[in-house]
């Protein structure tokens, strides 16, 4: 007795599932700034840039006592 696998949907699953997992890889490393294809190295970004996106990266810190309720 034989089984049959209907080898096309489980290929398109499988490539579908692949180029996921390599696209959220590549996207990942370009978050990070770094470059997917190229082992430790880095996406270097111009001077003006990295300043500006330190300055616009700071947010005055809350404290967050008065949103605590005391528990009974």
């Amino acid at each position: 007795m034989q089984i049959l696998i209907p080898w096309k949907p489980v290929v398109l699953v499988w490539g579908l599932l692949s180029g996921m997992i390599f696209v959220g890889f590549v996207a990942s490393s370009v978050l990070q700034g770094k470059d997917p294809f190229a082992p430790g190295a880095t996406i270097t970004q111009p001077a003006a840039a990295k300043a500006g996106t330190a300055q616009s990266g700071q947010q005055p810190k809350h404290s967050n006592k008065a949103a605590r309720t005391p528990s009974k």
